[in-house]
């Protein structure tokens, strides 16, 4: 999944305490309402220093929650947490907290190749919920090409062969698809067709391959144990690894405008929680960059992410919704080299479990 929460700036050194208060809004903010595993185990972390200064020793990107807390749920599903295995499927219940830190504590060496290598994998299935909507609206006349950058295996790739379920509203997709995405609509009238894509490509510093059993493990791994999602996520690995898709090896800034060249035809390039864990510098080269590949035909970005990470979008107070921090929608339309319409289209939950739409 594409990381929740705040992220610490990449070229700053942070202290403990400054660590601290990472995990606690995050256990705070992401969390409460959605996970209690994750919630008592963030908790627990935020206050126990130990381990908050050994992740101070590693790269940036190590130090955000989702990346300890995958490392892990990598090692339960590896067979080599047996304890914390038996309260990650609910049979326990101990003190997941300091089982989990002691844990830390234990086989640290053994987390550490993992926390330096790996990246949090951003392709939360999910997601399709709100992505549909999203290509609705945008309406395209022909089926666009839609490149996804940030994409780690191309979960969200498959969307129009996922059936989503938005209860009255309607449903979406082929009905005897094994990827289920149920979505509550809070507010609003989202348009619900169908999404015929022309074809796929993501980008990613390093994509994984679903046919790879480490990668595949990844994937369920950055998956919270307790959301009911893990048997979700098999199948959509198992539904990418049957749509053709191209993967490519490359930077989410210097290496789409090359992508988006070789594209004819209507273009759609989607990001959810990518922005996050770029500078603000890079986000405005992103943008850019897009614009730049609108000057010969239209370029559509569709973003989900967190408040404030596209400035580009105007600021509309999130709805107050119990559980995890909502995500912004948005959409934007670049052409002649600039943005030539910028729209907030809804506000989300980060894993699609609802949506609360805008209408015009």
């Amino acid at each position: 999944m594409r990381g929740c929460g705040r992220q610490l700036r990449q070229d700053v050194q942070v202290t403990t305490e400054e660590l601290a208060a990472w995990w606690r809004a995050f256990s705070d903010g992401e969390c409460r309402g959605y996970s209690a595993l994750y919630e008592q185990i963030s908790a627990t972390v935020a206050g126990t220093d130990s381990v908050l200064n050994r992740l101070l020793t590693l790269p940036s990107h190590a130090q955000q929650p989702n990346m300890l807390l995958a490392a892990v749920h990598d090692l339960v599903l590896r067979g080599g947490a047996p304890v914390l295995a038996e309260r990650y499927r609910g049979r326990s219940a101990d003190d997941v907290g300091r089982t989990f830190v002691d844990l830390v504590m234990e086989v640290w060496d053994e987390l550490v190749p993992v926390l330096e290598v790996r990246r949090t994998q951003t392709n939360e299935i999910g997601r399709v919920a709100f992505l549909a909507p999203a290509f609705a609206a945008l309406a395209p006349q022909d089926p666009p090409t839609v490149v996804d950058v940030g994409t780690s295996a191309g979960l969200t790739l498959t969307l129009d062969h996922c059936l989503i379920d938005y209860g009255a509203l309607g449903r979406l997709g082929p009905p005897k698809s094994a990827v289920h995405v149920a979505c509550q609509l809070l507010h609003g009238d989202p348009p619900i067709r169908p999404t015929r894509v022309a074809k796929r490509i993501g980008l990613d510093r390093r994509p994984l391959d679903v046919a790879d059993p480490d990668d595949a493990r990844w994937l369920l791994a950055c998956t919270w144990p307790d959301t009911g999602r893990l048997d979700r996520t098999r199948a959509a690995v198992a539904l990418a690894a049957s749509v053709p898709m191209a993967l490519r090896a490359g930077d989410a800034v210097a290496d789409i405008p090359a992508i988006l060249d070789e594209i004819e035809g209507p273009v759609i390039v989607t990001t959810t929680w990518a922005l996050a864990y770029l500078s603000e510098e890079r986000r405005r080269q992103f943008s850019e960059v897009l614009a730049t590949a609108s000057r010969g035909r239209s370029v559509s970005w569709i973003s989900g992410e967190g408040v404030g990470v596209v400035d580009a979008l105007p600021f509309v107070e999130p709805p107050d919704v119990e559980g995890a921090t909502a995500s912004v929608l948005g959409s934007i339309r670049y052409e002649g080299g600039h943005a030539e319409s910028a729209q907030v289209l809804a506000h989300v939950h980060p894993h699609g479990h609802w949506l609360w739409w805008y209408d015009d």
